[in-house]
């Protein structure tokens, strides 16, 4: 999980480092108050009826120097630090976040006030995890280091020149991508506010409603994708005559895989089309049972995989993605039409961020889940776009 959390946040630096970050540039630094609920993903939780959070954060923002800044209405992207508490916690542990998030205004009503939304993604660390002996009823969060994605929607308004005030409502996600099991995760929903200190600021809301900048236009093209997809998960075994005390045993399989989508390209926000998925998936079918070792006279786990054949799937699907700056979000949904996996069913989705790295070359990071609520693996891939039109 580590190794991980490593390669997710060696990808967060390229994407604040692709910002194209400049010291004149507009910025701000922000204190965000939450209060809000935490979701039953399972009886673990229902002892939590509430809970509270603070975020520190900084930013960078457009000053509409650059057609980007208005035709994805002003972005910003920045760095955060994000703490909740838990009431009546019963053994989620202290936990905190560090994360990168980018927004963008969605609507502009009013020189002052506007409607903004904003998407984060991160690391959060300093979970009590599942443990069979000391913490058994902890089937929410299985390791002590998890993946933290975050959505906000809220209106912001201008008090003055450099201070503003956002009121709002959060989303937040924790969960290790079924890279260590139990995984059900923590979903959290609130109510937020928070005020902003704004550095070389300019008026956005003015800009907006009088762009200074034509939009170029983008001509229809195919974006030929191709994907080299690793990553490794953990499954869960059957207990019956087996002799397993649980269904969760420490073993990490491999999954590898490769996806190519023709991209259909209409502009320069959104794309889309379809996809196919070939997966090695080592988990597929794989045995596990308790077994009396006559060396020592002691019993162990034992874990046989499938026959090759058994751990590769092939799934088509929808591939549809909204194109950003410095990163873009993607989503697809799909079906294996050759698969026989133990404990998935054929029908999967993946989200995630994508980020270009050099030219052509991008990486991504996301989860892929059966069901829309089943995490199968965390998605890591490397990949590139090769263009019909020579871009």
């Amino acid at each position: 999980m580590m190794k991980n959390l490593a390669f997710l946040f060696g990808i967060m630096l390229c994407m604040v480092g692709r910002a194209e970050i400049s010291p004149k540039r507009a910025s701000f630094v922000e204190t965000c108050g939450a209060f809000g609920n935490v979701f039953n993903t399972d009886d673990f939780l229902k002892p939590i009826p509430h809970y509270q959070a603070i975020s520190l954060r900084y930013a960078r923002a457009s000053n509409g120097s650059s057609w980007e800044d208005f035709a994805f209405n002003m972005p910003f992207f920045g760095i955060g630090f994000y703490k909740p508490s838990f009431t009546d916690n019963p053994g989620l542990g202290n936990p905190f976040s560090l994360y990168v998030f980018r927004g963008n205004t969605l609507a502009q009503f009013t020189e002052k006030l506007g409607l903004v939304w904003e998407v984060g993604l991160g690391l959060s660390m300093n979970w009590d995890s599942y443990d069979p002996f000391d913490n058994p009823g902890n089937l929410t969060i299985g390791s002590p280091n998890n993946i933290h994605a975050g959505l906000r929607l809220y209106m912001d308004y201008f008090l003055s020149k450099h201070f503003e005030m956002k009121f709002g409502v959060d989303f937040n996600h924790f969960s290790n991508g079924a890279s260590r099991k139990p995984n059900k995760g923590v979903n959290m929903g609130a109510l937020s506010v928070s005020l902003a200190y704004n550095f070389n600021p300019v008026n956005k809301g003015f800009l907006l409603k009088n762009p200074s900048m034509e939009i170029p236009e983008t001509p229809r093209h195919i974006s030929h994708d191709v994907q080299f997809i690793t990553s490794s998960r953990q499954t869960e075994f059957s207990t019956n005559g087996t002799g397993l005390p649980s269904p969760y045993v420490d073993r990490d399989f491999m999954v590898l895989g490769l996806a190519y989508s023709p991209m259909i390209v209409k502009g320069y926000k959104y794309k889309w089309g379809p996809s196919v998925r070939f997966l090695y998936d080592e988990s597929s079918n794989a045995r596990a049972w308790r077994e009396l070792n006559p060396e020592d006279g002691l019993e162990y786990n034992r874990i046989a995989i499938s026959n090759f054949s058994d751990r590769l799937s092939f799934g088509l699907g929808l591939l549809g993605e909204l194109s950003l700056p410095v990163a873009s979000i993607f989503a697809s949904i799909g079906y294996s039409v050759y698969h026989k996996h133990h404990m998935d069913v054929p029908f999967y989705q993946v989200l995630g961020v994508k980020a270009y790295l050099k030219d052509n070359f991008f990486a991504t990071f996301g989860i892929s889940a059966t069901q829309f609520t089943v995490a199968q693996f965390l998605y890591w891939s490397f990949g590139y776009s090769i263009s019909s039109s020579g871009r």
